[in-house]
């Protein structure tokens, strides 16, 4: 796969490939690496307006309003090279290309609907969106809280309710089982999975599951509901994350600092 993601939004009538199955060896991108990749440069410290183009927490959505405030809906037919090469004029600082790839996928959401349909393209924006650029000639597979935060990003992003794809609710149901995690949450919920057979108690989970969300608190026994409710928690705790970062950025740059 050598797609170049600048060409993501013109593949919207391109010939869908079936998503991998349980058997495939995918590289999985662990928590870790949500952070900058571009780790070789000086530490950027707290986020600000005057570092927010390459600070490794901008927000993709806060980066999308800043590049609409400057440039309108034009930036979005623009390429990458033309983004980056303006930034130092117009914003006073350098645009990272872990943001860049985060302004790409959210390009891809604005123009077409290949993120709700094409297991490649929801995987690409996928790890874009959580700030780790996408290796296109490797298999990547996103973790389920991954996952999360580019769809919430994406409900946002689109609020017309585009349907899921069967090949991406395939898809994202391998990502699940890759994770052993096997209760979809919001925003995932339209994902199924088969359980038939498994030692899960579904019916204890969903009922333990509103109280250990609003504790915050994981299990500590060690049950299969109780594993199950930590990487649940797990799950939700990074989703959090993310939206708590868009309403403090959406703040300063409503403020203004």
């Amino acid at each position: 796969m050598t797609t170049p993601f600048s060409l993501l939004y013109a593949t919207e009538e391109s010939s869908a490939h079936p998503p991998p199955t349980e058997t495939v060896e995918l590289e999985t991108i662990s928590e870790e690496a949500l952070i900058d990749t571009e780790t070789h440069g000086p530490q950027v410290g707290v986020l600000t307006l005057r570092n927010i183009l390459h600070h490794p927490d901008a927000h993709p959505i806060t980066l999308d309003i800043l590049y609409l405030r400057q440039y309108g809906p034009e930036w979005m037919l623009w390429e990458g090279e033309t983004l980056q090469h303006l930034a130092p004029s117009d914003f006073h600082q350098t645009l990272s290309y872990t943001n860049l790839a985060k302004l790409q996928a959210v390009r891809t959401l604005h123009l077409v609907d290949t993120f709700w349909k094409q297991w490649e393209i929801f995987g690409w924006c996928t790890l874009a969106l959580n700030g780790v650029p996408p290796d296109f000639q490797t298999m990547q597979a996103p973790l389920v809280s991954q996952a999360a935060i580019a769809v919430d990003i994406a409900n946002r992003i689109r609020p017309d309710e585009v349907p899921w794809s069967e090949e991406i609710r395939h898809y994202l149901a391998a990502v699940f089982r890759h994770d052993s995690v096997y209760c979809p949450q919001p925003p995932l919920d339209f994902v199924t999975l088969d359980v038939e057979g498994t030692p899960l108690d579904t019916p204890e989970i969903s009922k333990r599951w509103p109280s250990v969300r609003a504790s915050g608190h994981a299990p500590t026994g060690e049950t299969v509901t109780d594993e199950q409710l930590r990487r649940m928690l797990l799950v939700d705790q990074h989703l959090e994350e993310s939206r708590t970062h868009l309403r403090d950025q959406l703040h300063m740059v409503h403020h203004g600092h």
